[in-house]
């Protein structure tokens, strides 16, 4: 069930054609994908690059033990830090995008992740609502530009990129609406989704 809401998430991020997933991502539903990730975030380990480099900077004479102690331990923190803040903005995310979803449907967000999880697609939801899929798409849009668009001002990504992003936004919210994890929508999305990411 979680790779089901994780396909989800990832539609838009394929869609953007993988120019903007850190500022924008926009229906990661679920946290499936955030532990493999926070593995592959930390430092390295014992016999990583840094343990490594750290070594030979020790064995050397450039650095003591006890500085190559406090490097490790330094960059392990800053990592962790960065993590929790990119896990806050991930949470952020799905939280605003969830709501235009929710709000265009005239649903909730824990309706929409309940009809997600049920493999009802998101314009399966509007159409079972009576709302018809241009609304709910015009809505997305509009997000998923103003996501870009801030996302420039905060200096998180170039104009040039946003330019390229905005140019798949219509891919993205298409894949965003009909997604529902089966891997039978008319995009063939688990498919794409194993091709490009290996599960």
């Amino acid at each position: 069930m979680g790779k089901k809401l994780a396909a989800v998430g990832m539609a838009a991020a394929i869609g953007l054609g993988g120019l903007t997933v850190a500022a924008v991502n926009p229906l990661a539903v679920a946290g499936a994908q955030e532990s493999p990730a926070a593995t592959s975030e930390a430092p390295a380990a014992k016999d990583g690059p840094l343990a490594r480099a750290l070594d030979a900077l020790v064995a050397d004479g450039t650095l003591t033990q006890e500085q190559a102690d406090a490097v490790a331990a330094k960059t392990r923190s800053e990592a962790e830090a960065g993590q929790a803040e990119r896990k806050e903005n991930r949470t952020a995310r799905r939280a605003a995008t969830l709501d235009v979803v929710a709000k265009a449907i005239g649903s909730t967000p824990d309706e929409v992740k309940a009809g997600l999880k049920d493999g009802t697609s998101i314009a399966a939801q509007a159409e079972a609502k009576g709302v018809d899929r241009q609304v709910v798409d015009d809505a997305l849009t509009a997000h998923l530009n103003a996501t870009i668009d801030a996302a420039v001002t905060d200096g998180k990504l170039t104009e040039e990129r946003a330019a390229k992003a905005k140019e798949h936004v219509d891919q993205a919210v298409d894949r965003i609406l009909d997604a529902d994890g089966s891997g039978t929508g008319r995009q063939g999305l688990r498919g794409r989704l194993k091709g490009r990411f290996g599960n």
